[in-house]
Formats: structure tokens, sequence, C-alpha cells
């Protein structure tokens, strides 16, 4: 994938500023956020060869040499398919897990538990992971470099016809590209999910392909694309239209002189193809409906169910995963012989340290007894494994390891018979996967595999003597599955039990016999077989394709239940089993063929064993970067604009920030504001240090501040520490040099303004706590709490009356209502003590709506419900379509409370200027154009819980809070 994308780069930038621009008024707001951990130091190591660059740290040098044999082949490909060569190396940068990949700083943004590998558009950066599949990270390192080669390709095409401002290609088109030349052909997915879209009416027409923007859908259906444009045009059309992309205003014009072909022509081309190749599957496969019952047709995701056991009443009680309500979580599932199912919580993932995150396709659930569920959660660096208990309704069991240990990644946890151990696929650091045993007593870990290969999905039989599992030992090169049988007391003997080529994964017993279900592609579709001693047989043939089967006999029948891919949803499914005596059964194991050879070595299979790189230590080397944060150059400061220059490393680890402004609207070397700025990301414990000079000057403010004039010049040091992904804890020090000019801003006994004319020097010490667990959807928060409260001592080394204290507590918590519905409440105090306590601006929408004013001492609450408006608005020009965010209608109440208020202007007919308490109400629409900034309308009245003033219009560009 691309990260940013190119289309939306130059927007990313101006947002940066924009939230730049809010920050002086808005600081609190800026200081939430979830943290992006490092849970664990690495000395990074380097191999370079040519134009590739590959980093690595320590266990992962294997691994490292097996991206760089890959690299190298790949690059020579496509060096000529592009037609380009690189002047400067490309960096690989390698992490064994995905984990690992989380934690990378190449990206401010967080990586999801979907992303694979990332290529940064600003210094062409690749960022990969490791599974313990090497054919999976060969095509990953092979989508990616596609990634690299166009992007330079494009860059040096516009650059040399001296165009720099251009419409780089549609994310579908870039992304559909990469697949489309690292891929010989179409894979399992690709096939899986347009075969879905084509014969359920879901393909979605190239014009309109922003609907699946970023998703897997479009990242197929742009590799079907550009699969048919170079069937139809050559197989080197995407480098020739990479190189006449000067000629179009954008990629449909540029279509259009080309080929000839307009979105639409080129559209109906594409779907004629799809059709021909997948309509006559249409007479060879059923859809889930016909084959059985769909537990929930609304869903978008569900995954990984087990069966649970069944109600008096013929329910069936089911576990599974879902993103039924915001992150992943694990449910209860009661579905009665007719109507809708029911679904209860248990763990919500995604909102607190010991269930960071569910990882959705990777890790299925176990159940001992129809009581105690097994599943898998990230907790800190790594991955727990947990038992849940139904009847205690409650986590009984945690298992991790810790920094050192060998795994960091756990999947598809399997109970033993007595429900004593647990066997699952564990995946280390340097990226090699397992078999594992822990004993939920003792704790101990035994390990059942140590090989290069890849081994997954493990099911313990009812005996305790023999695991089922997956693995790509027999065919490493491709990567695909065979079922594999391993003895416990001779686990040197491992005996091929389903053998194809195709692949065939996630096997499970049945009960206590020693039949087992698995999945299958031999057929052209991922569907459920079972295995029996009469051999093997496909027991559905949906149309999409079947994940995690789990079977178990009932009372006269056998029962499956899966996950289904179908109308672009997984969707948990209850199978109606075909009679067994019906079925067409093959034999299980197939001859292999002279071409099928074990390897086991780290080559990537691109050329054989190559000699060893000598490798070295990374050394820091800085380059311009995009504006990633916005950094406090004086927390006491209230006042403060500008922008932010940045720089970091190539593991962006290491971020210099030059911030630059001025005081007033003529520029001047006295109003200058200048800093410097380090940022050390490399631990876990973020240092901050810099140089800053700030001046304050009349900005045609109220008269009674207008002549505040100051310049500070100092340094700074601070520490951040996260203690979690959701909370963290901050300090700071501050050492400046004051100079400010009268009348300034003083207290004094009797008095709220005072006159003074100094200059000293200031020490100041702040110390911060942020907690932060909300769930985000574009619109806002809608769901969870965030906090921040900062202290702060400002001493006065001169003795010239500067010394002060500062409180600052904001906490807000969201509701989730009826209907889509969210209710957002808010609890504020700002205080300043002290001799010289400067005060808070606080004015429009952030804080009490319709007020502009300052204030040393105020406590405010704010009240408001948002409702769904419109989910959406989309309009269509002949140039181009249009797409609007959605839009929420609000009602609000704000009420405060404060000292020494100082209101900017006319503060309208319902606040008296000597009144301690004041308020606003109203009502409204906003909409939100990139998060956190907003465009929003306001309809208010503001009052001093006495009087009202006129209703009145106020428009703005705000931060939702």
């Amino acid at each position: 994938m691309i990260e940013p994308r190119p289309r939306f780069a130059a927007v990313s930038a101006v947002l940066a500023l924009m939230v730049s621009f809010f920050s002086h008024s808005a600081a609190a707001q800026q200081l939430f956020g979830k943290n992006k951990v490092v849970y664990e130091d690495r000395d990074w190591w380097v191999f370079e060869e040519g134009m590739l660059q590959v980093f690595f740290y320590p266990g992962e040098e294997d691994l490292a040499r097996f991206t760089l044999d890959v690299a190298r082949a790949t690059y020579r490909e496509y060096a000529e398919y592009f037609r380009f060569e690189f002047e400067d190396p490309i960096p690989l940068i390698l992490y064994g897990t995905h984990h690992g990949l989380k934690e990378t700083h190449v990206i401010p943004s967080f990586v999801d538990d979907g992303t694979a590998g990332f290529t940064e558009f600003a210094k062409g950066r690749i960022a990969l992971r490791a599974t313990g599949n090497r054919a999976e990270l060969r095509h990953l390192i092979r989508h990616e470099m596609v990634h690299a080669f166009t992007l330079s390709k494009l860059a040096t095409v516009m650059s040399g016809m001296r165009i720099f401002d251009y419409e780089g290609p549609p994310l579908w088109f870039i992304e559909g590209l990469a697949e489309s030349v690292a891929n010989a052909e179409p894979d399992w997915r690709a096939h899986m999910m347009l075969r879905d879209a084509v014969l359920n009416d879901g393909l979605v027409p190239i014009p309109e392909m922003w609907q699946i923007f970023g998703s897997f859908l479009m990242y197929k259906e742009g590799e079907s694309i550009l699969d048919f444009l170079r069937s139809q045009y050559g197989d080197r059309i995407p480098t020739l239209l990479l190189e006449s992309w000067w000629k179009g205003r954008d990629f449909a014009d540029l279509l259009q002189q080309e080929l000839g072909l307009s979105f639409e022509e080129l559209d109906q081309q594409w779907r004629g193809y799809l059709k021909r190749r997948y309509f006559p599957q249409i007479l060879l496969r059923r859809s889930p409906r016909e084959q059985g019952r769909l537990v929930d047709e609304h869903t978008f995701f569900e995954t990984s169910p087990v069966i649970l056991g069944r109600e008096d009443d013929g329910s069936m009680r089911l576990a599974c995963l879902s993103y039924r309500d915001g992150p992943l979580s694990l449910y209860e599932v009661t579905v009665p012989p007719r109507g809708h199912a029911e679904y209860r919580r248990l763990v919500e993932g995604g909102r607190q340290a010991a269930f960071e995150s569910l990882p959705p396709l990777r890790s299925r659930i176990n159940v001992h007894e129809g009581r105690e569920i097994a599943f898998v959660a990230k907790h800190g660096g790594r991955d727990a494994l947990y038992i849940y208990d139904l009847h205690e309704g409650r986590t009984t069991f945690e298992f991790q390891m810790g920094p050192g240990d060998p795994v960091v990644e756990i999947s598809s946890p399997s109970f033993s018979p007595d429900g004593r151990e647990l066997v699952f696929s564990g995946l280390d650091a340097g990226g090699r996967s397992d078999l594992w045993i822990v004993n939920r007593r003792s704790r101990g870990l035994r390990r059942l595999t140590d090989d290069l290969w890849q081994e997954t999905h493990p099911s313990w039989n009812s005996r305790g003597d023999r695991i089922l599992f997956a693995s790509d030992r027999e065919n490493p090169a491709t990567g695909r599955h065979d079922i594999f049988e391993i003895s416990l007391s001779h686990p040197e003997r491992v005996v091929v039990r389903v053998r194809h080529r195709s692949l065939d994964t996630a096997p499970r017993w049945i009960g206590g016999s020693d039949d087992f279900v698995f999945v299958s592609d031999r057929d052209g579709a991922p569907n459920v077989w079972i295995a029996t001693e009469e051999g093997i047989a496909p027991i559905s043939d949906v149309t999409g394709g079947v994940f995690f089967p789990q079977a178990s006999w009932g009372e006269d029948r056998l029962e499956v239940s899966s996950a289904v891919y179908f109308e672009r949803r997984f969707q948990l499914h209850l199978l109606r089993v075909p009679d067994l005596d019906t079925l067409a059964w093959q034999p299980a194991v197939s001859p292999r063929t002279p071409s099928e050879v074990v390897v086991d070595s780290v080559s990537g299979g691109e050329g054989g064993e190559f000699p060893v790189p000598r490798a070295s230590p990374y050394e820091v080397d800085f380059g311009l970067d995009f504006v990633q944060s916005v950094v406090s150059l004086d927390p006491d400061l209230p006042f403060g604009s500008g922008a932010s220059v940045g720089f970091t490393d190539l593991l962006g680890n290491h971020q210099v920030f030059v911030h630059f402004g001025t005081a007033t609207d003529n520029f001047s070397l006295e109003d200058l504001n200048a800093g410097l700025s380090w940022t050390d990301q490399t631990s876990r414990l973020h240092r901050h240090m810099g140089l800053f000079r700030l001046a304050v000057r009349p900005n045609g403010l109220d008269r009674d501040l207008r002549d505040i004039s100051e310049v500070r010049t100092g340094g700074f040091f601070g520490l951040t520490y996260p203690l979690s992904k959701f909370r963290r804890i901050e300090t700071s020090t501050v050492f400046r040099h004051l100079a400010r000019d009268p009348p300034g801003i003083v207290g004094g006994a009797g008095s709220t303004l005072g006159t003074i004319q100094s200059r000293t020097w200031l020490w100041s010490v702040f110390a911060s706590y942020v907690s932060d667990n909300t769930l985000w959807r574009w619109e806002g928060p809608v769901r969870g709490t965030r906090t921040h409260l900062t202290v702060g001592q400002t001493f006065d080394l001169q003795n010239k009356g500067f010394s002060r204290s500062t409180i600052q507590l904001d906490t807000r918590r969201y509701y989730r209502g009826v209907g889509g519905s969210v209710v957002a409440l808010r609890a504020s105090s700002r205080l300043a003590f002290g001799d010289d306590p400067l005060p808070y601006y606080l004015w429009g929408q952030l804080n009490v709506r319709g007020l502009d004013f300052y204030t040393r001492k105020i406590a405010f609450g704010n009240l408001e419900l948002r409702i769904p408006f419109l989910d959406g608005v989309g309009l269509r020009f002949p140039f181009g379509d249009l797409t609007f965010p959605p839009i929420r209608a609000h009602a609000f109440f704000d009420a405060a409370w404060l000292e020494d208020a100082l209101f900017i202007d006319s503060f309208g007919q319902g606040v008296s200027p000597d009144s301690k308490y004041l308020g606003s109400l109203g009502y409204g629409a906003s909409m939100v154009v990139y998060p956190p900034i907003a465009v929003r309308m306001d309809v208010l009245k503001t009052h001093d819980f006495n009087t009202f003033s006129p209703w009145e219009v106020r428009w703005g560009i705000t931060l939702v809070y």
C-alpha cells in the first residue's frame, strides 16, 4: 500500500498546518491522542548492495538476507519493465512481526491490523513485516517495490517536462498495478472477491471506485483492471501511460488521449470480460443461503465461530469475533431456530491495554466443554493468550512472554482434551513460525517444531496424542499449505494427511473421532472439505469463500459453523451438511511431482544462494520530511502561531523540527518567532529538547490587553513515557529569559491588572497525564473517555514578580445513543495563580460557544447531542465526482464559572461583564472535513443564567471536541 496516498500528499501538509494554526487556541485538544509505543529497544543494522538497502535488527539476519535476495532479482526485473533506474538506493525496512511494524515511526499514523506493509511517499521508504511464510514476504516485497518504481518513474517523467503540480494516478490504479505486476496471475483472494462481486451484482464501476477507496476489494478490482489493460493493449501499457502522464490533465483525460477510452467505456469492457469469466460459476456453485443459514445478513465482518452448544429450545450458541459495534471484539451469539440472533459482547477489543487489538483473520478461537473460550489479543508489544470463562463472566487465564522470550505473536490456540494445556502457532521476533504448547498451571512452554516453515491452525485430538496443523513445509517456494499430523510422543514424526497442488488449511478435528474438516481451494474457491477413512470430499460449494470451519456431531447430523465471504462481507454461516454417503470421495494424499522439492534454506528462490553481504550498523541520516506534528516550544505560552518544517532519519526515530513565524503582520527581526526542536523516539521513553525565541506583540485584542509585548528566549527538555497505547505521562522543564514591556498582565493585591517593565529569568516545570481510549469514526468520537491533566510551576529566578502556578484539567466522555446518535460530555477547568497568572484565551466553538474572552480561572462544562443528518452527499460533474463527508446535526448547552474575565469585544446582551456564571445554548450542524477538523454552524444564545441574548448565527472552522 501507499502511505500517504499521493493524491492527498499536499492536502495532508495543508491540514497539518491548519492543525498547527489552531494549536494556540486549543492546546489541550492537541494533547489528547493514543500512543505509538516502542516496547523493545532495537539496534538496527543494514545490508547495502547497489540500489538496495535492507534495514533489520538482530535476530532477523536470515530474513534480511532473504529480503535482499528477492529485492535484488525484483529490481532487475522492474528496472527492465518500467525502463527506469534509481539514482538513490531504495530503503527496505524489515520487521519480523506485525507488532514490530506497528511500532514504526516511518509514518506518524497508526498501522492497522490489515496492513502488511507500505511505501512511504516522501522518501520512498518501504516498510515490511514477516508472517513466517516466505512466499507471502516475497509477494509483499514485489508489491511494494512496484510502488517505489511507479512513484519515482512518474516524478522523473513530470520533472523532465518541468511539471511539478500534477495529479497522480488514482489509488485503484496504483494498488492495482502493484498487484498485477507482483502476481504472475491473480491469487485465490482475487478470484474469491471478484467472483462474489460479479455473481452478486457487487462489482463497483470504475467511475465510482471512491465508494471502496483504500479497501482490499479496491486492490483486487484495480488488479483486475490492470490485468485487462495489459491483456488488451500490451504488457507494457502501464509503463507507456506513466511515460505519457504529462499529456493529460488527469488519468481520465490521459486514458482518452492514449487509448481512446473513457472511464465508462473501459468499465463496460472490463465488466464484460469479468462476466464471461465468472458467470459460468453459477452452474457449479451456490450461495450460502442455499446451503445453510446466515446468522446475521446485515453484519459487516464476523469470523472464527465456534459452537458452544444447544439450548433446550433448539437455539445454537456460538462464540465469534466481530466488528459489530466498533473494534473487533469477542461475542457470544445465540441463534434461535427462527428469528434474529442475539449478540452479547464478552470482551471488547481496542479500548484497553490488555486487549489492545484482536487479530481479525490470523487467529481463530477455541472452546473447551462449551464453557472456556481461548482467544488471542495484543497486550503491549506482544500477544497474550486468554481464556474467558462463560460461567464466571470474565477472563480467568492470561499467558504472555516478556521481552527477550521467543514468541511475539500467538495464533489459533487449541485446548488439550483435559483443558490443562493449549497448543498454538507462535511467531518469534525473527519471523519464524512454529508450534508451541503451554501448561495452564505451571505456565511452562514447550516447543514442538523448530524450522523455517510456517505452521498454523493446530488442532488437538480428543485422545490427546496427536495434533493436526497446516504447513508450507513441502511447498515453501509457493507458500501453499498442506495438512499434517504430529505425534506428541514422537514430535520428530510428522505425517502428511492431506496433500494437493492447492491451498489446504485450517484443519480441525470433529469431536471424538479421527475425522476432521479443513478448507481447500482445489475446486477454485475456498470451501469446507471433510476427511474420513473414506478419503476427502467437499461439503460446501459457495461462490465466495469459507474460513475457519468447526464441526461437531449433533443428535442426528453433522453441524458445521464457519465464516463465509458473501456479498462483500464476512458473515457467520451454519452449513447444512449433505448426506456423507452421497459425497464424491477423493484420495487425501496426492503423489508429489518431481518439481515439488522441499527447500530448507534462506534463499529467496530468485537465483539460489548468494554470498552473505556484510552488514553495518545503522547510522542516523536526516532528510526533509512532511510536517508530522506540532511541537510545543513553551507550554506556558497562551499565544503563538506559525509553521514547522520537519527533518527525520530513515527510520523516523529521530525528528528535528524548525519552527518559524512572526508575531505581527509586518515581518521584522524583532517580531520573529523561531524554534528548533529534536525528538528521539528510538525507545519507549521519548526525549524532546530544543531552543526558541518567541515574541508576543499587539494584535488587535481588547484595549486592556492589546499592549502586551514580550519576548521569550530559552530552551526546553521533556520526556514522554507511554504507559500503553491509551495512557501516557509527560514532563518537561523550560528555562527562558523574559523581556516584557508595559503595561503587562500582572497580578497584585486587590488588582487584576498592573504595570511592570522588567527583564528576568524564568524556570518552569510541567507534568501531564493523558488518557484516551475513544473510538472514532470520520465524524468524530462516538464512545470512550479522554482525560488530560497538566500542572505547572514557574519560578522567577530574580524575584521580579513573575512566579505562577497553572492547573489544567479536561475530561470528555462519549456515549452511543439510538439511531447512531452520540452524547458528548465535557468538563474542564483551567486555573492560574501567583504573582503573574497569565490568562487563558477561550473562544468560539471549543469552549463556551458564542463568547471570546481571557480569564485566569475557569471551570466549564459542555453537553452536546449529535444526531446523524446526512451520511454522505455526492455530485457528479463532467470533470469528475465531488463527494462531501457526513453531516451531523447537534444541540448543545454550555455553562461556566470564571474569575478575572476580560471579554475581547462586544459580548452580547445576554452576558454581564461582571458575572461569574455564564453559558450558551443552541443548535446547528457540522461537517468533519478531515478528522478532527470540522466546518461548523451554530445558531445560539449567550446568557448569564438571567438574561439571554438574541439568536445569532456563527460559522467557523474548528476541531471536534
